[in-house]
């Protein structure tokens, strides 16, 4: 098959933070650079129109951004100095207000005492889609070429060094054959890529694998986050209020916890993180976020509020010590993809940012060097050990170690930790997978939580969510949810975990159902409804999901979550 090939000089394949960060980074670096050999200050070549690219699988810039809040201004300080002056900085509030509450059953505690890198007063509260969008812009201005709605699907290879991508084929039938509007995948050739694709990278995971680069690394961890926008009526929302709980919907043996914050207007977020190696083999989130919303606190907040958005999306909580070799021949790893986020802080973006930064200099000197093998492209990881990221992060490297054995003991572990040091020692742990347990031995003692009574504005069903996420998929296209073997399904899952998958799932994609002719259940993918979080690929006990991305453009429109 011919394909269109299209030369650059380095592609960033994501348009989430990091890599608009990089973007950015790299192209200032060029234009001083040029400015300094015009000027006859350095030697070297200048770089006439340089093919910078940044593929967003989304139909837009921000469609597919979930995460954020409270955005530390570390990086974009550095990034974009004058952000607070510019007019069209897409900030929702500043933080005026905040609270650290653990919610029981009926009732709260509020903290006495907030740890300092916790505190978000005076920070801005952002929703991360309209700021990447505003990062694009500004990288567009600097003259990055930017296409949404392209996926990269494959990685091209020169031997074992990464050589480029290619993007996904359009117009693929439901039976895997090309239709009458099939047109193929491009190939993007470029000396360096940088990968930056998210939470459980389809390509990041290709190279990690392939090259061997998590050898030395603790797994990747994940928790879901489930997150809704809520309107207020007119005049209740008055300042720029952050909150967040422990405790109350769940259990001592189940780490996670919610968000509260403010938006511009009258509009409220609220979200729950659940680790995905939550025992319990029904775990949902999307029905612990409507139980969360019927506790008195959260309703004496937002209890006349209306849901009017949705979105879910995994979030990495392995930190430093999830994170595998950053560069190989040809390519970076950046941001979420090679699990930037401080668990301890429950933050993300700046470090983000800051490694997309790091990864266009070592990309630059590629450019200069001519030569974008491991050993230039290491100055990534040498700067980074330098920087301020690897000491935010480094002393929270045994956050979720700590939490191994239950809450109590967890927050026992992190108070030493955080007062005398983690010490040297990385504690190992397991793949978010291996700790569900079967169904007779979670529910041996317990039982089921009562059901939610749905009312359809405040507490609200997960087909219904599933609308307010604005997710759409052309359903004549191959699956994007890989299932290996069903019959695993409709057997051995079915009666050792309850098919977790109907549970786990934020977007009620996995359905048992019964065969017309046996009457025997068996699943059924509704992957139209599917809004990209990946939970499948990372919770299933049997590691027989696999989530690729589908046509460009598609998928959930969050833009303003």
């Amino acid at each position: 098959m011919e394909r269109e090939e299209m030369p650059c000089d380095v592609i960033f394949v994501g348009a989430g933070p990091a890599n608009l960060a990089g973007a950015i980074h790299l192209m200032n670096l060029i234009e001083a650079h040029n400015e300094a050999v015009e000027a006859g200050t350095k030697a070297g070549e200048v770089f006439e129109e340089p093919m910078i690219m940044v593929l967003e699988k989304g139909s837009e810039v921000g469609a597919h951004q979930l995460s954020g809040a409270v955005l530390d201004p570390k990086a974009l300080d550095e990034l974009i100095p004058d952000w607070r002056e510019r007019d069209d900085f897409p900030v929702e509030r500043y933080v005026e207000r905040e609270s650290m509450v653990f919610l029981t059953q009926e009732g709260q505690i509020e903290a006495p005492w907030i740890p300092p890198e916790l505190i978000n007063h005076g920070k801005p509260i952002v929703s991360l889609g309209r700021l990447c969008k505003w990062l694009a812009e500004i990288a567009e201005e600097k003259m990055a070429n930017i296409m949404p709605g392209f996926a990269a699907t494959e990685l091209l290879w020169d031997g074992d060094a990464v050589a480029g991508v290619r993007t996904g084929d359009r117009g693929i039938g439901s039976d895997g054959v090309p239709t009458d509007d099939f047109e193929p995948g491009m190939d993007l050739q470029a000396p360096v890529t940088i990968l930056g694709e998210g939470p459980r990278g389809h390509l990041s995971r290709k190279v990690i694998q392939r090259r061997n680069l998590d050898a030395d690394s603790q797994p990747m961890i994940y928790e879901i986050g489930v997150k809704e926008v809520l309107e207020l009526p007119e005049g209740s929302v008055k300042d720029g209020f952050v909150a967040h709980t422990l405790g109350y919907p769940l259990d001592m043996d189940t780490f996670g916890g919610s968000f509260l914050y403010t938006m511009g207007g009258d509009k409220v977020c609220i979200g729950l993180l659940i680790a995905l190696d939550a025992k319990n083999p029904h775990m949902d989130a999307h029905l612990e976020l409507q139980r969360l919303k019927t506790h008195p606190y959260i309703k004496s907040i937002i209890g006349e509020g209306k849901v009017v958005r949705y979105g879910a999306k995994a979030v990495t909580i392995g930190g430093w010590a999830s994170m595998p070799q950053l560069y190989t021949d040809g390519c970076m790893i950046v941001g979420d993809s090679a699990s930037f986020l401080n668990p301890l802080r429950i933050k993300g973006i700046h470090t983000s940012m800051k490694s997309g930064m790091l990864a266009a200099e070592a990309a630059f000197e590629a450019m200069v060097a001519g030569n974008s093998g491991a050993a230039t492209l290491s100055v990534y990881k040498e700067r980074l050990d330098d920087s301020w990221v690897r000491a935010e992060m480094e002393p929270a490297k045994n956050m979720h170690s700590n939490f191994r054995n239950g809450f109590v003991g967890g927050l026992v572990r992190t108070g030493v930790q955080y007062f005398f040091g983690p010490g040297s020692t990385t504690q190992p742990f397991h793949a978010d997978h291996c700790h569900v347990e079967k169904i007779t031995s979670y529910f041996a003692d317990r039982a089921e939580p009562e059901a939610i009574e749905f009312d359809g504005t405040y507490l609200i069903d997960k087909l219904t969510d599933v609308y307010y996420s604005g997710t759409t998929h052309e359903e004549a296209q191959p699956a994007h949810l890989k299932i290996l073997d069903t019959e695993v399904c409709a057997t051995t899952c079915l009666e050792e975990y309850g098919n977790p998958c109907t549970k786990f799932c934020p977007a009620q994609v996995y359905n048992m159902r019964p065969n017309e002719e046996t009457g025997r259940l068996e699943m059924q993918v509704e992957f139209s409804n599917c809004v990209h979080c990946k939970t499948c690929d990372i919770r299933d006990p049997y590691q027989i999901i696999t989530w690729v991305p589908p046509q460009g453009g598609e998928g959930p429109e969050y833009h303003t979550l």
